[in-house]
């Protein structure tokens, strides 16, 4: 009893619960908006509920078998999951398919997997690079700076970013870049590669806009993310095709009000709402409301994984708190960017909300991630409270 007692301390709960919270919240909207699964009167699990609830017991049991994983071991995996994170992004580019949407001819992002379920490799680069990043930069803390050290991080970056690009992949590729970034900058990066890196990050955004608007055709871009941001500037434009679901996405938000036209009771006008768009459908049905709610738990969850790391007692858990917040925080705001016309149309899943279960599951292995430091951090005080303890003893 003592010991599961110790156990149970050790496991973050308010985040853990909020987590579980968030994830069944996203259940219900997915249910509503992409089957009409569920209404106020009247809950049933069919098969979208279904496979998404599974994504969360199967996630809920890896975050817990990682939670209680020991720092040694997970240092000692490091070099295994950065190659087995290349191996899949390689093998997405070779037998990957992809959505079918019309305009994505080319676009492979799925490896196909059994049952009929897929898998998306560049979900799951995002908690292997966190986890490999912080190792490094932990590693040589001491020489960060030391621009060799510099130029074999970014090229630990660099490779599993070419290939998501090369998908193409480019929400993805922002958000992994920006999770690299950040754990970099709070390594204790000298400020002047910040600024030089804030200067190359303005050239890269001038290069890709006049890219998108070359007369003779983008060269760096694919001609459909080019096309998004036409759309973007124009949407009027391009209302029935490639700002449809951008536009549609805003009428909906605007016609859900405070409060919301109901579960399962949206207009429809959003194709495929579940994954993408989710966010739109939750303004639409449940309002200003519905939306600040999920602010407020972002906001919570986000808030305890910055908390938990201030609390590690090193380095390491510094840094995988910081790339995972990162990585929710960005990742929510691109989609909800997209979904309210702030940024270009460009797909990414909204964290622990949308339809998806590679998106679920690696959120989920996020979330274990940090709550294995928060593990660490109270198994340290622990011994340290013991250690004490016994030399007081001894002194007397």
């Amino acid at each position: 009893m003592k010991k599961s007692t110790q156990i149970a301390a050790r496991i973050d709960f308010p985040l853990l619960i909020a987590v579980v919270i968030t994830v069944s919240f996203g259940i219900i909207m997915i249910g509503s908006a992409g089957g009409r699964e569920i209404s106020l009167s009247h809950l049933s699990l069919g098969p979208i509920m279904r496979k998404q609830l599974l994504g969360l017991i199967i996630g809920l049991v890896f975050m817990l078998i990682i939670t209680f994983l020991s720092k040694e071991l997970l240092n000692f995996a490091t070099v295994p999951a950065y190659l087995f994170m290349l191996l899949l992004l390689v093998a997405v580019l070779l037998i990957g398919v992809g959505s079918g949407t019309e305009g994505e001819e080319g676009v492979r992002r799925w490896i196909p997997f059994f049952g009929g379920y897929t898998l998306q490799p560049s979900e799951f680069a995002k908690f292997f690079l966190v986890l490999v990043l912080a190792r490094f930069c932990e590693a040589r803390s001491e020489r960060i700076n030391y621009f060799p050290n510099l130029l074999l991080y970014m090229l630990l970056v660099g490779i599993p970013l070419f290939l998501i690009l090369k998908e193409p992949d480019l929400s993805t590729t922002i958000v992994v870049f920006s999770i690299a970034a950040v754990i970099l900058f709070a390594s204790g990066l000298d400020w002047k590669y910040i600024v030089l890196a804030l200067v190359i990050g303005g050239a890269a955004i001038y290069i890709i806009y006049s890219d998108a608007y070359n007369p003779s055709g983008p060269r760096i871009l694919s001609e459909y993310q080019a096309t998004r941001i036409w759309a973007f500037f124009e949407p009027e434009k391009y209302a029935q095709n490639y700002a449809y679901q951008t536009l549609k996405s805003q009428y909906a938000i605007s016609s859900g009000g405070l409060t919301g036209v109901g579960l399962s009771n949206s207009s429809g006008m959003i194709p495929v709402p579940m994954t993408d768009f989710i966010f739109g459908i939750l303004g639409e049905e449940l309002g200003f409301f519905g939306c600040s709610v999920y602010f407020l738990l972002l906001a919570f969850i986000v808030w305890r994984i910055l908390y938990i790391g201030m609390h590690s007692k090193d380095l390491y858990g510094k840094l995988v708190c910081a790339g995972t917040a990162t990585w929710i925080a960005l990742q929510s705001a691109i989609h909800i960017g997209v979904n309210t016309a702030i940024l270009p149309n460009t797909g990414i899943p909204l964290p622990f909300m949308s339809y998806g279960m590679s998106s679920l599951l690696s959120s989920l292995i996020g979330i274990g991630m940090v709550l294995q430091v928060n593990a660490s951090t109270k198994r340290q005080d622990l011994l340290l409270a013991v250690s004490d303890r016994d030399t007081v003893r001894f002194s007397l």
